[in-house]
């Protein structure tokens, strides 16, 4: 059985870890950057601590109406002009004064943290964060709502980081109300997690129960997503004669990305309607249909594919020897 979520879940959680770790520690200044692009309303907000341009470096796009007080046109403008700005969420407040033009501004910013926000984190039993808590809280978004919506619905009371990995990976109340609706209330704060990284969102859960898959647990509905199963991909199959599939047996599929093209070539060479094992056999091993041809052109003709994939496995080359 091909197993590839754990992995991919490791590197979830592990992105999301550094992604935290990057971020520019606060402190009392940072260095910003802030570049406009033509015909867009979003602008690249970069922060960094030190003087090194790598050293505690956080960068995203944001829409301009999310920096407080900012003068698009101004940063626009010819010339250099004063730039001021702030960027305030639950958890925080950055301030930023600096100057800028011609799409380009820079300058020093400063951050604080909401006392009230570490009032209500502390009085729900998530804990009060630190300084340095609070600025990864207020850079990912943490707020009031979310930590609500997750005691509304009966989810495990978070930490301070488990909160900030949920923000991170942008779930919001209606994300979970979402799933929610659909009958579905992952059972850790980790699931809930995964579900949103790999952006597994009540409408693929819709896709699937329409493609005949209902009911189907956290696991094997993560499983699916994470690589790449679809409605398309479900009718495809079923095209090529493969229906009702188990989800073990589509994760594998589409794992190894077997697909019509690949059904049909072994059945051009003379091996049709195959097992779902045998297929993922043939394609694990590299087993093509030219490899096929080269063995009959020296004589040699497997009775079945099962055989070609012992001949595979036992190292019989394309030219019918060891």
């Amino acid at each position: 059985m091909i197993r590839p979520i754990a992995l991919l879940a490791a590197l979830v959680l592990t992105a999301i870890s550094v992604s935290s770790a990057c971020m520019a520690s606060p402190g009392r200044s940072m260095a910003f950057t802030l570049r406009a692009y033509p015909d867009r309303s979003d602008v690249q907000f970069s922060l960094r601590r030190g003087d090194s341009p790598n050293h505690g470096m956080m960068s995203s796009s944001f829409d301009a109406a999310q920096l407080s007080g900012l003068d698009v046109a101004t940063l626009r403008g010819a010339g250099q002009h004063p730039i001021h700005f702030a960027f305030n969420r639950d958890a925080g407040r950055v301030d930023c004064d600096g100057s800028g033009g011609n799409s380009v501004a820079s300058g020093r910013c400063t951050f604080t943290q909401d006392a009230g926000f570490a009032d209500f984190l502390a009085a729900r039993g998530v804990g009060r964060p630190s300084f340095e808590q609070a600025y990864d809280l207020t850079m990912t978004g943490a707020t009031r709502d979310l930590v609500n919506a997750l005691a509304q619905y009966r989810y495990p009371r978070p930490n301070i980081d488990k909160l900030t990995e949920l923000a991170a990976v942008g779930v919001k109340r209606s994300y979970i109300a979402g799933l929610a609706g659909r009958g579905f209330t992952p059972k850790t704060l980790d699931e809930l997690t995964e579900f949103a990284a790999l952006e597994v969102t009540p409408e693929y859960i819709d896709a699937l129960a329409r493609s005949g898959y209902r009911g189907l647990s956290g696991e094997e509905i993560t499983q699916l997503k994470a690589v790449g199963v679809d409605p398309a991909f479900i009718a495809a199959l079923a095209s090529a004669g493969y229906r009702n599939l188990s989800t073990d047996e589509l994760e594998q599929m589409a794992a190894l990305q077997i697909d019509p093209a690949f059904i049909n070539s072994f059945a051009r060479v003379g091996y049709a309607d195959l097992p779902v094992d045998t297929l993922v056999e043939l394609k694990a091993l590299r087993v093509t249909p030219e490899y096929v041809r080269s063995l009959q052109a020296q004589g040699v003709h497997p009775s079945s594919a099962d055989q070609l994939v012992k001949f595979k496995a036992a190292g019989l080359d394309d030219n019918g020897k060891r």
